[in-house]
């Protein structure tokens, strides 16, 4: 019975000392995680359509998503993990690598006020980065959450307007509802 005793004792303190081992991780500061979709990001009056992750208090923001803000082509070099930003209205040229704040634009170099990362294969750039490197407005709405990212695309293309909503569609002509038949006319009586 001593011996049971002792085995059981041996379970509930080796329980005890992981218990006590795990929950210091529980406690970990929170700002050092990522998480996804803390905030919702509009560019150009449309609402993201790709990841929005939110780490160090910075939003950062996928490469597609940003095509809303022009005419940009966008190419990613997995070996040198560069990403080459090409267009806009002055045809300029941004080289960008994941991690380092130090960038180039049109062959000068430049410091981005946050470094590009890769997160779950996704090339991520800081939203204030991106409203920097193309000329793009930024309002932050601390009640709700939102980031807007607008920048007047005058190319012609059917983009919406930073300062004009798109307007619903258009109900096609005719009857708006079921059509009820006439009833038929009595005869004429003489």
């Amino acid at each position: 019975m001593n011996r049971r005793f002792g085995g059981k004792m041996k379970k509930i303190l080796l329980a005890g000392t992981a218990a006590a081992l795990i929950a210091p991780l529980s406690m970990l500061p929170y700002a050092e995680t990522a998480s996804a979709a803390a905030a919702t990001v509009y560019v150009n009056g449309r609402l993201a359509s790709g990841e929005v992750l939110v780490r160090k208090g910075l939003t950062y923001l996928t490469l597609t998503d940003l095509q809303g803000l022009g005419n940009y082509t966008f190419r990613y070099s997995k070996t040198w993990r560069t990403i080459t930003i090409t267009g806009g209205s002055g045809g300029d040229r941004y080289v960008l690598t994941l991690g380092s704040r130090e960038a180039r634009r049109n062959g000068t170099s430049i410091t981005l006020a946050a470094a590009p990362l890769s997160y779950e294969n996704k090339t991520m750039i800081p939203v204030r980065v991106a409203a920097e490197l193309f000329d793009a407005d930024l309002v932050w709405d601390q009640n709700s959450g939102r980031v807007m990212l607008t920048k007047n695309t005058d190319s012609g293309n059917s983009q919406t307007s930073p300062t004009r909503p798109s307007r619903p569609p258009v109900s096609p002509p005719g009857p708006s509802g079921p059509t009820v038949p006439k009833p038929p006319t009595p005869p004429s009586v003489r």
